[in-house]
Order: structure tokens, then C-alpha cells, then sequence
């Protein structure tokens, strides 16, 4: 560490966030560079785990020996900068302009998220069934790394195991970029389109460097989006929040194995969903005669990617060990 200068920046109104571009909705994302601006790596992410997963002393101390590598190679100049992507500052975004910035308040990172959302939908260019997903999972490639030693792969199945990942793999590369830490991995994974046949890694195994090209599966982008901006900004509002039940919780009330089964647990405002009489503690296991998503786990998430604001619904609900049914119609979200 102490051959680093450490700058902490408090608020992101002068960066340049086209340059350093990043997932916003992590607890803590670092950038590894020069005093030219040329990012050497990053350090930070998360998967589905929970916002810390890759996030511990060792991987940190590694990416740090990485970095003052990198900055060797720089010095040596055998480490041409790569072209720097087109500038782009938070006032960039009109929600961000006309709302915090305007009124002086802080722009929390994660509005970023929110307002790149709106641009699209403004746009008419939002995929409900695509664009959520952003900075996937890899462990959905069947690949799961080992937290403290960066892209050293710990285990492989499905499409990972059918490419020819073996534990121990170290990932130098993907779709031809270098990566250096699960970070820079992420953010080249996220580059990779939903629809892609094949994504190519280089992997260095022992002391040998192989190719291996693995083919995703279906939905290998889909992840829990409900902490993010694109899921708060999509409609209909689903007209209740609710905790998704344990398999077992499931199965103790009789109720389907994988459904979207989950517990009411508040409402934001009087809604139409209270009106036609759901209540809390009401188990929602139904939209429509429909018990499960491919794309989601969670009802609330499988109305906003399958209504629109108007349309009416039907759940199934189970109160005190007995089915109900009831319909109100949706509306557009309240704030």
C-alpha cells in the first residue's frame, strides 16, 4: 500500500464516469491506475451471494501486487493505453440534472443505475426480458472462483465443465481482453451480448496458456435484479412487497417445488391489490394461474417483466392454510 497514492472520492459530480465506468450498485468498487488516468484493473463486484463475496485481504492484496506490475510494464512502456472511451459526467443524465444536482444533494451511486434505466425507456429502447441484467454472475457459466485468489476457478460444472474448466484455471482473458481481478472480469463479462453463441476465455493452466470457448446457457445473464435501479424504475408496480419463501417453507405449505411462492409483507400505499382485499402474511404462489418464471423466483419481479399499468390480475394466494383468489387492476408506480 504504501507504494500507492490513495485518493477516496466522496462525490462523483466531476468524474468521468464514461472512463471509469463501473457497477453501481456495489458497497465498494476501487480503480488501480496511473497519474495519466490509464486504469491498470479494478477491485470489487459482487455476485448473487451476497455484496461482499469477493471482497476479503488476500484478493486485495493480490490486485494491489497486480497493479504495481502493471505499472512497471507502463514504465518499461510495454503497456500501450488502451482508447479511452467517450466522456460522460452524471449532468449527462437529465434525472440526475433536474434532481439532486439541481437542489445540491449528493448523487448517490446508485441513481446512476436508475437514470441510465430511465434514458432507455425515455428512448422506447428498454427490453424488460434483456436489460435489466447487467454484470452477470459468472458462477451462471458454471464457473465458481475461488474469493481469494482473483480468477483462479475453484469448481466447474454445466457449460464451464462442457468447455474443459478445470479447478485451478486461471483466467488471463476474455473475449480477448486482459483480466486481472473477478472485477475486471465482470466488466468484460458484462460486455458480452445476452445473445452470444460462444464467449471465449484464455485460461493459464500450470505453465501452459489454452483457449477454451464455452457456450452459455439459456438466461446465463439473469441474476437478482431486485436491488437495482432498472427494477425499481420498471411498471407496473406490482402493488405489494413481499419475501419469497425456503423451498422448505414452501414445501411445508403444500406449495409448488421452484414456484415464485412468497409472503406479503407491506404495502406502500393504499393500493388496489389492498382494496380487492390481500392482506399481509397472504403467500402470493400464483399471477394468473402462473406458479413460476424462468427469469425470476420472485412475483413481484414476475409482474413488473409480464403486465403493463391497467392490466388486471388474478393471484393465487394461500391465507391460514386456505386458497383464495382475487383480481384488481395494476397502476403505474406511485413515486
Amino acid at each position: 500500500m504504501q507504494n500507492y497514492v490513495l485518493v477516496r472520492l466522496e462525490r462523483i459530480e466531476t468524474l468521468d464516469i464514461g472512463h471509469y465506468d463501473f457497477d453501481p450498485q456495489v458497497t465498494v468498487f476501487f480503480f488501480i491506475l496511473n497519474a495519466e488516468e490509464q486504469i491498470y484493473l479494478r477491485y470489487g463486484g459482487r455476485d448473487d451471494t451476497s455484496a461482499d463475496s469477493h471482497q476479503n485481504i488476500p484478493s486485495l492484496e493480490l490486485a494491489l501486487s497486480r497493479g504495481l506490475d502493471q505499472h512497471k510494464l507502463w514504465q518499461d512502456k510495454k503497456l500501450p493505453a488502451p482508447k479511452r472511451e467517450a466522456p460522460r459526467f452524471v449532468k449527462d443524465y437529465p434525472e440526475i440534472a433536474s434532481g439532486p444536482l439541481k437542489n445540491g444533494n449528493c448523487v448517490h451511486c446508485h441513481a446512476i443505475g436508475s437514470a441510465q434505466t430511465a434514458e432507455l425507456m425515455k428512448a422506447g429502447k428498454f427490453d424488460k426480458k434483456v436489460d435489466p441484467w447487467v454484470y452477470p454472475d459468472i458462477r451462471k457459466l458454471g464457473i465458481t472462483l475461488d474469493a481469494e485468489k482473483g480468477t483462479v476457478v475453484k469448481e466447474v460444472a454445466g457449460a464451464a465443465k462442457k468447455a474443459g474448466f478445470q479447478p485451478g484455471d486461471e483466467i488471463t482473458h476474455l473475449a480477448g481482453k486482459p483480466v486481472l481481478t473477478f472485477a475486471d472480469l465482470q466488466y468484460q463479462l458484462n460486455k458480452v451480448p445476452h445473445s452470444a453463441a460462444r464467449v471465449e476465455f484464455k485460461v493459464k493452466r500450470g505453465e501452459a496458456a489454452q483457449t477454451l470457448k464455452l457456450s452459455p446457457e439459456k438466461h446465463w445473464r439473469v441474476t437478482q435484479i431486485e436491488r437495482r435501479g432498472s427494477a425499481q424504475r420498471m411498471e407496473p408496480f406490482p402493488e405489494f412487497w413481499a419475501k419469497p419463501l425456503s423451498e422448505a417453507e414452501k414445501k411445508k405449505a403444500g406449495l409448488k417445488p421452484g414456484g415464485f411462492a412468497a409472503e406479503v409483507t407491506k404495502f406502500w400505499v393504499k393500493t388496489n391489490a389492498q382494496a380487492a382485499g390481500l392482506q399481509v402474511g397472504d403467500i402470493v404462489f400464483a399471477v394468473d394461474g402462473v406458479e413460476e418464471d424462468e427469469l425470476t423466483d420472485s412475483v413481484t419481479l414476475h409482474i413488473k417483466l409480464n403486465k403493463k399499468a391497467g392490466d388486471t390480475v388474478k393471484l393465487g394466494i394461500l391465507r391460514k392454510g386456505n386458497l383464495q383468489e382475487l383480481s384488481f387492476k395494476l397502476k403505474a408506480r406511485p413515486w
